[in-house]
């Protein structure tokens, strides 16, 4: 299990799904990427987000586990 950083490009409240952007040399956006059940509040674009890749390395299984500033 690895934790990416990234930042939220944009998120739908009616089904939790956010495009992220990952941090690194080689950055890549993500699309359909499950979310916590956060207040959906809390999801404004440009927020900084820990996204958790799971045990596959699978991007349909990437979660994303914590919002920060």
């Amino acid at each position: 299990m690895a934790l990416i950083r990234g930042t939220l490009i944009s998120f739908v409240a009616g089904t939790y799904l956010s495009v992220v952007r990952l941090d690194g040399s080689q950055p890549r956006t993500l699309t359909g990427v499950h979310s916590s059940r956060f207040a959906s509040a809390e999801f404004v674009a440009n927020r900084r987000v820990i996204v958790d890749t799971g045990d596959n390395n699978n991007p349909d299984d990437y979660v994303i586990t914590a919002l920060y500033t």
